[in-house]
């Protein structure tokens, strides 16, 4: 998720606060109704907002997200340091898994031209700016002194960049509208391919409760984030289930 540190501007932030802040919920539930995340790839234990998540110990900078095989994952980055993570998503798309990523508005930097370049379409928030979250309290930060945007990583469209503009009105009225139907975000997830296909294919795992079998998903994909071999996955997945369907 974001650390907002701009080069050109004082933050009013303390630098251990910056680390903290996390994507509104209304921001992050209207992209995820449109794109279904199977995964937060720039975020901690602190400010993720889907069970599914990637930290700095992964560091997706350097192992990327192409192993989540298929859908869109959400990406908030460091501010200080944009244009490899563009770059990053852009190589994820080319192996067929797309990126959402919400950034500040600049266009003179290297970074957005890069983007304009390399993403498949880019939404400017207008009519007013995203206030960000404290996720220790979960506090809205007011003062943020840029616009937003968001860009699309498209694996499945070519060609050149569209722009659009989304009112950042509607954002908060489209949650508004679909928060009362949203799954508990504690025990619901939309998981990588390959997790689910290797949770269905264990015996009596979805006999597990709810929460069971998100740690087992968890877990397996955690273990497919460390490369270990489909045997080994196999067999850990297998022990995990039986140990928690044994537990009263």
């Amino acid at each position: 998720m974001a650390k907002v540190d701009y080069k050109h501007s004082k933050s009013k932030t303390d630098s251990d606060i910056k680390d903290l802040w996390q994507t509104p919920i209304e921001l992050y539930e209207f992209l995820n109704a449109r794109f279904s995340f199977v995964c937060d790839v720039a975020a901690s234990d602190h400010n993720h907002l889907h069970l599914n998540y990637l930290t700095e110990s992964y560091d997706s900078l350097l192992n990327g997200w192409s192993h989540l095989k298929s859908g869109f994952a959400f990406c908030n980055p460091p501010y200080s340091r944009i244009l490899p993570w563009v770059k990053k998503a852009r190589e994820a798309a080319d192996h067929g898994v797309g990126t959402v990523m919400l950034l500040p508005v600049d266009t003179s930097v290297e970074w957005f031209n890069e983007l304009r370049k390399l993403a498949s379409e880019i939404y400017f928030i207008v009519n007013g700016r995203i206030s960000f979250v404290r996720s220790d309290n979960k506090q809205k930060i007011n003062g943020n002194n840029r616009g937003s945007l968001f860009a699309v990583f498209n694996p499945k469209a070519f060609g050149d960049c569209r722009v659009s503009f989304v009112d950042r009105s509607e954002i908060y009225a489209t949650y508004e509208k679909i928060k009362e139907a949203l799954p508990d975000p504690n025990v619901s997830a939309v998981w990588p391919k390959e997790v689910d296909q290797i949770f269905n294919s264990i015996e009596y795992a979805k006999n597990l409760t709810i929460e069971h079998q998100t740690k087992v998903k968890q877990s397996i994909n955690k273990m497919i984030i460390d490369r270990l071999s489909p045997e080994q996955i196999n067999n850990a997945a297998r022990f995990l289930v039986n140990r928690m369907e044994a537990m009263p």
